[in-house]
């Protein structure tokens, strides 16, 4: 967890809804309801791309898959950090410290274990508003390539999730951003009632699939199948 997410919302409209710069105009992002690792995401920060404190918060482009600036490129980069450690463990500690964000996303997915085999489920919030994940970013560069990466901080699920997976994304309410980029202060766990989820077709499984009916509940006849 989370190893897939979607977000579709137009980047100026997560740009207000975050006080943030959107992205440039020369790197335009494309919708996609199939985020996967190694793919480049909108992060929001306050930190400049040469370690500046004084800028506007604003939206940069980095890959999904974090690679430390003292680390040689591996196939093993982690995609999450789980966020009661991120302040112990080498690989993450500077990033908490230093380099704090967040990315935007319409839900993720998660794949429940069933007789059936594994079977995505989408969540989301129940009132339909975006979930703002908190990422941890680092620089990396060599003589020919300089490269910003990102991991998504977990939490432990909330009564909502944990059926389905027993891990979730650390989440930042509107309030919370703030003090998330300020000190590192993190949220508290969602309360129950939060989020919804429900189960998704397989299509998802392969990120060579991108389209919105990727989020779109299975229908009611397969949902008892599925163990909904």
């Amino acid at each position: 967890m989370c190893g897939r997410f979607a977000i579709s919302t137009p980047m100026h409209e997560l740009a207000k809804m975050t006080d943030s710069e959107p992205l440039s105009d020369l790197t335009p992002f494309e919708p996609s309801w199939n985020v996967a690792p190694q793919t480049f995401i909108p992060v929001s920060t306050e930190i400049g791309v040469h370690g500046e404190t004084d800028v506007p918060r604003h939206f940069r482009l980095m890959r999904w898959g974090f690679r430390p600036s003292w680390s040689t490129p591996s196939h093993r980069e982690p995609i999450n950090a789980r966020s009661e450690t991120m302040h112990e463990k080498p690989m993450f500690r500077k990033a908490a410290r230093n380099r704090r964000g967040l990315v935007p996303a319409d839900g993720w997915y998660e794949w429940m274990t069933t007789p059936q085999g594994k079977v995505p489920w989408f969540h989301h919030r129940l009132d339909g508003r975006i979930s703002h994940f908190a990422v941890l970013w680092e620089t990396w560069t060599s003589e020919d390539q300089h490269l910003e990466s990102c991991v998504v901080l977990t939490q432990a699920a909330n009564e909502d999730c944990i059926d389905v997976h027993d891990r979730m994304p650390v989440m930042l309410e509107a309030h919370e951003i703030e003090p998330w980029f300020a000190s590192g202060t993190l949220p508290q766990q969602p309360g129950a009632g939060v989020l919804d989820r429900h189960p998704v077709s397989r299509e998802v499984n392969s990120v060579q699939n991108d389209h919105p009916g990727l989020v779109k509940p299975l229908p009611g006849l397969f949902n008892q199948e599925y163990g909904e």
